[in-house]
């Protein structure tokens, strides 16, 4: 309440010269827009103007009176008040006077545009055209009907009500009427089925006919609701018969588009007249209204800037001499607080300021000095780690994150710090970073104590094993600071574990499965050695089948014990240089087959260098890969199987083996590498599995690319001779 009085009290009447602006302005805005209430608000504008105008003067000289007194008096802060008046008389007072007269031009051009001459000729020529339009209808229509009539004139005569429905037809008209001179009617037609009477003409009409002439004339039909315009023929005819004389009256409607052509003449006409009479009134007002603008402007400016120089001026000085003092390095000076208000607060907080900064300042270079030494070494050890580490803040916004996340998660989250999960989850286009951001955030809004999950997404290269801890950062207050998440890649160490625990089984498998294999052989074929000759031939034959059958699936268990044993007993890898492209060329010509219904092609990349595989390794690899993409194509027509290499940069060489067969399902491409896993109903499962150790023992990647009816392509990526230099 008080801020709102002291306001009143310094700046009240320029609050009231800005109300009697804002109400001159609304006054001539409603001038502009409706030209008919001029005449009543001329009066009250004219008012408003001059006793602004007065009011503007009077203030005016009062506030430099009592400059010129505190000139003389020399007050502090008056010739600053005096410099910063005369400065901004001249900033706004030139543009403003600029303003003004460029304003005052288009006002005076705009309504002499308004009431031009070729605008009112228009009018008038657009008004008389109408208007001839109109008769020259209206004469035709009485002409037209004089000749229709006399034409017509037995048959009246003869049958009335024939007569009136031709005549009506001929001359296309709303309805024809044939009236007695006592007013009778004699017979009617209308196009309309469902009028009963005709328009009645008046007692006048009736004696024009009595004198012999005739009536033609536009008029609107009494009591109608849209006030519809037609054009009525009264004319005399004979009865031949009785030797009596009647009256015929015809009834054109005009079109409504001409009727509407013409009242939008009208009205605009009209209205121009009404604004030319209103042409002297309406610019002495644009004038008057713009001058007292002006004038409220320039004095409002003047009057504020004197107004806030004095009040600014008094706490500042105060301020700028303890500030002096400070500058010095006297931190012992102490200022006077006078006022309660804001610049009261500012000198007491600049005094308490000075008192602490003296204590604080040696022991802030110190504390900055520590905390940008602990900074370093946490970012040094952190953007060295080997685990992916995020912060958040407590309002779960990213704060930070390392190299290491960046590499684990496949994205570059630095452009989303500052945003919270939810925020991040939604702009990236990404499954698995949506779902780990929206269980990191369940797990914090669940506990706030340390917790640990573990996370599997499906990727490009396979299955994805994250191992994600979080905890939240303590702060001074003991309250929650923020949390911090700590991701570790465990793929190739809970694979590398697989991979021991399967090859423990399939060692184990291959030995219990191997023992009983050749006994079995064996005694088959002995109880067919020994019964052979013992049994008639459909016994024989039984036998025979059936021996048979022991010894193909004693066969398939010796190739799936084989296939135990090379993925459990895996030899030491020897990696040498070597050139692939002449090795693949060698196993590729292996499989040339003109009688096939597949052939294998290859597209080697000349430029690729040597690279450091062992190459019987290497070589069972591609007749597991190529041996796959066979069956895969068994059931397509002139299958394609295509082994190519390929160098970018020379320290990688690429190795694809692609073919067309109808692909693999997405639903068993997260899966398709680990052992066991197949869809074939002979399959060992163990094939791809032994090819992706074989990629491993290189140090090589492999993925896989796939799409129905499209064909599958194996993509494996090895290091040459110029990455290990």
């Amino acid at each position: 309440m008080n801020r709102v009085l002291r306001f009143l009290k310094h700046y009240g009447w320029l609050t009231l010269l800005s109300s009697l602006l804002l109400m001159a302005l609304v006054i001539m805005s409603q001038t502009l827009q409706n030209a008919s209430s001029f005449a009543d608000t001329y009066s009250t504008l004219l008012f408003f103007t001059f006793g602004g105008v007065s009011l503007l003067l009077f203030i005016l000289a009062k506030t430099a009176w009592h400059l010129y007194g505190q000139l003389r008096r020399r007050v502090p802060g008056s010739k600053v008040t005096l410099r910063l008046t005369i400065t901004s008389t001249l900033l706004l007072g030139i543009p403003t006077a600029i303003i003004f007269y460029f304003s005052l031009s288009f006002i005076q051009q705009g309504i002499n545009q308004w009431f031009d001459v070729k605008t009112e000729v228009a009018l008038n020529n657009a008004t008389s055209l109408v208007r001839m339009t109109l008769d020259n209808k209206t004469r035709d229509s009485l002409n037209y009907s004089q000749s229709i009539a006399e034409s017509n004139q037995d048959l009246l005569t003869i049958s009335p009500i024939l007569g009136v429905n031709r005549i009506r037809q001929q001359l296309n008209a709303q309805e024809v009427a044939l009236f007695q001179l006592n007013q009778q009617l004699v017979a009617f037609s209308s196009e309309f089925g469902v009028n009963i009477l005709p328009i009645t003409p008046g007692d006048n009409l009736f004696q024009q006919i009595r004198n012999n002439k005739t009536y033609a004339a536009i008029e609107t039909q009494p009591g109608a609701i849209n006030e519809e315009s037609f054009i009525r023929v009264f004319i005399p005819i004979s009865d031949k018969t009785l030797g009596t004389q009647n009256a015929l009256q015809i009834i054109f409607s005009i079109p409504a588009e001409m009727i509407s052509l013409s009242e939008s003449v009208a009205v605009a006409s009209g209205q121009y007249k009404e604004l030319s009479y209103l042409k002297g009134p309406l610019t002495a007002s644009f004038i008057l209204v713009l001058s007292m603008v002006l004038l409220l402007s320039l004095v409002t400016a003047i009057l504020f800037t004197i107004r806030a120089v004095q009040n600014f001026t008094r706490p500042i000085r105060t301020l700028a001499k303890g500030t002096k003092a400070v500058s010095k390095g006297d931190y012992s000076v102490t200022m006077k607080v006078d006022d309660n208000d804001e610049f009261g607060e500012l000198i007491h907080s600049f005094n308490d300021m000075i008192q602490r900064i003296s204590r604080a300042r040696n022991d802030i270079k110190i504390g900055h000095q520590q905390t940008e030494v602990q900074k370093l070494y946490l970012q040094t050890v952190i953007k060295n780690l080997s685990s992916g580490v995020m912060t958040m803040d407590m309002n779960h916004r990213l704060r930070t994150i390392n190299d290491a996340a960046f590499a684990i998660l496949n994205t570059d989250l630095s452009r989303h710090i500052g945003k919270k999960l939810s925020e991040v989850s939604e702009r990236e286009d990404s499954m698995h970073l949506e779902d780990m951001l929206s269980q990191i955030e369940e797990m914090f809004e669940k506990s706030d104590k340390p917790w640990a999950m573990q996370l599997e997404f499906a990727c490009k290269r396979g299955q994805k094993i994250l191992s994600i801890h979080g905890s939240t950062l303590p702060s001074i207050d003991s309250k929650i600071g923020g949390y911090v998440i700590v991701i570790d890649d465990i793929t190739e160490l809970v694979q590398a574990q697989l991979h021991a625990a399967w090859s423990d089984v399939a060692r184990r498998l291959a030995h219990e499965i191997k023992n009983p294999l050749t006994p079995i052989q064996l005694s088959a074929e002995r109880l067919k050695f020994k019964l052979f000759n013992k049994l008639d031939e459909s016994d024989r034959k039984l036998l025979t089948r059936m021996v048979e059958t022991i010894t193909e699936q004693v066969s398939t268990m010796q190739k799936l014990v084989q296939a135990f044993s090379d993925y459990a007993n895996t030899p030491e890898v020897e990696l040498k240089p070597t050139q692939i492209n002449k090795l693949i060329g060698n196993i590729t010509d292996m499989y040339q087959d003109p009688e096939a219904n597949w052939q294998v092609n290859a597209e080697l990349d000349e430029n690729c260098p040597k690279a450091i595989v062992d190459s019987s390794r290497l070589r069972q690899l591609l007749h597991n890969l190529i041996k796959n993409a066979i069956e895969a194509c068994a059931t397509v027509e002139s299958a394609q199987i295509v082994v190519s290499t390929a160098c970018e940069d020379g320290e990688q060489l690429q190795l694809r083996v692609c073919d067309n067969g109808p692909g693999i399902p997405e639903s068993s491409q997260n899966w398709i590498f680990e052992p066991y896993a197949t869809d074939k109903p002979k399959g060992t499962g163990l094939g791809l599995a032994v090819v992706r150790k074989i990629v491993e023992e290189h140090h090589g990647q492999i993925s896989l690319e796939s799409s129905p009816d499209k064909g599958s392509c194996f993509i494996i990526t090895l290091p040459t001779i110029a990455r290990e230099r």
